[in-house]
């Protein structure tokens, strides 16, 4: 994207806060806290009982959460320029993001998207800040200055191209990454336009990017919320859009009254949307047929969804304070609709990702009166035990090969794996194929394997470790 093609101008942190507002309904928070280890944690709970992990006091900022390639969920804190990573037993380590906001605990770079990559990293924007970062699991930080100044980008996926994808919410693009930091930007046109149209302030953005994912047609796809529309962007950067018109339909000036927001791919090959005004969720098919599914309150304001075990969705509920799992109908069935309601006071979900052990796991502000605001995050069992499991088999000697394995339980079709032995627990360098071989140097260590799968659709990924094994003579 030249800027000779557009002119954008400095846009404030209150315009831009006010058009993130208008999509999630409300401000988003983060802890400002840098270090916290919970008492709690445990393996997966049973159905509808949650774990709640306590984060500290919160400031403004903004928080979104995703499973990582190393088995832990990893999810943003904007207000202490961090991204955070959390074990399955609840153990949480901040990593610092480097920053040039003036007043960090106040607005922060915009840390609030997060996604794992196809190269073993985690991949998150920085609206504010406009750069692109990645994350390593040993927690080394990498940043990608996003070429068009002011661009402000949001959203972030990984594509089945193997390159990371994001919106540009101020520059009406798409961006492309590669996993070695070389950026790329395609317009959204304007229907009835040539071109992109000009930028005068962010309220006249009518074909910005928001939330992106992974989809069918081997594209990605991405809302336009003050346009009310979903576009779809092909692995060569072509670009068409479908409205988001429902029956009975929901009608909405251009840039006004916003009510889409995010985006996943279902297993059931369709794209569903959640309409944060109307407290609906919606499914549309890649021909443009929308299906509006009323959630328990129309008040709710859903801002979060994903892919649950056994072609569910959960959805996170913003003003609900409560996650709902919905089973996606068939063409003539209904859905199945259940609320729980979050058993902190005062919380107010803001992200849900589904973790390898079963749970939808969550980021959630606690606002309750007259206490300080804070921060949680927190997981719901969904009684189906970990989505994935890892064994290893072979005779554990030197110089047998060793093989890992995975099973997919309750998820969606696989796309990929990605394998990476461990001694002691601790990566074995070079060593991500499926097979290994135990050297001499290897003897009395504990080995075992841990299986990243990669889920047809979104792309999300779920990993597991196996059991170790005592490698002898």
């Amino acid at each position: 994207m030249s800027q000779a093609r557009r002119r954008i101008p400095r846009v404030s942190l209150n315009s831009s806060r006010s058009r993130i507002l208008r999509a999630l309904g409300c401000c988003l928070l983060a802890v400002a806290a840098m270090t916290l280890i919970p008492s709690a944690g445990a393996s997966a709970a049973p159905a509808g009982e949650f774990t709640m992990f306590d984060l500290g006091e919160a400031k403004y900022g903004g928080n979104a959460m995703a499973s990582g390639p190393d088995g832990n969920m990893w999810f943003t804190n904007n207000a202490n320029n961090s991204i955070g990573r959390i074990t399955p037993k609840g153990a949480v380590t901040y990593f610092a993001v480097p920053t040039s906001s003036v007043s960090p605990s106040t607005s922060g770079p915009g840390l609030f998207a997060i996604a794992a990559g196809p190269d073993g990293n985690m991949w998150f924007t920085a609206l504010y800040e406009n750069f692109v970062g990645k994350i390593t699991p040993a927690g080394v930080v990498t940043t990608y200055p996003v070429p068009t100044a002011n661009s402000m980008p949001y959203g972030v996926t990984a594509g089945p191209d193997g390159n990371i994808w994001f919106t540009l919410d101020n520059a009406n693009g798409i961006g492309r990454i590669t996993p070695g930091g070389v950026i790329t930007e395609f317009p959204i046109p304007t229907p009835g336009s040539a071109g992109p149209t000009e930028i005068v302030a962010d309220s006249n953005c009518v074909m910005c990017g928001f939330a992106i994912t992974a989809g069918p047609l081997d594209s990605l796809w991405f809302t336009i919320p003050a346009a009310n529309l979903v576009g779809r962007i092909t692995m060569t950067g072509v670009v068409s859009t479908l409205p988001v018109t429902t029956a009975p339909p929901v009608s909405m000036p251009v840039g006004t009254n916003v009510t889409i927001g995010a985006i996943t791919a279902g297993d059931d090959g369709n794209l569903w949307i959640t309409q944060h005004n109307d407290g609906k969720i919606t499914r549309l098919t890649t021909a443009g047929v929308a299906t509006a599914f009323a959630l328990p309150s129309a008040t709710s304001q859903p801002v979060a969804v994903t892919p649950g075990p056994d072609g569910s969705l959960f959805i996170a509920e913003f003003a609900g304070n409560a996650l709902v799992k919905f089973v996606v109908p068939g063409v003539k069935s209904t859905p199945v609709i259940t609320q729980f309601t979050i058993p902190t006071a005062g919380a107010m979900p803001t992200s849900v990702a589904m973790g390898a052990d079963g749970s939808a796991w969550f980021t959630s502000v606690v606002n309750p009166t007259p206490a300080p605001t804070t921060l949680q995050v927190g997981r719901l069992g969904t009684g189906v035990g970990p989505i994935v499991t890892v064994k290893v088999s072979g005779t554990a000697k030197v110089g047998s090969a060793l093989t890992c394995s995975y099973v997919n339980n309750y998820g969606g079709p696989p796309a990929n794996a990605r394998y990476q032995w461990l001694r002691s627990g601790k990566a074995i360098a070079n060593q991500t194929a499926k097979k290994f071989t135990p050297r001499a140097g290897d003897v009395g260590a504990k080995v075992s394997c841990r299986a990243a799968v990669t889920y047809s659709g979104a792309l999300n990924q779920l990993a597991a470790t196996s059991k170790p094994v005592q490698i002898k003579r």
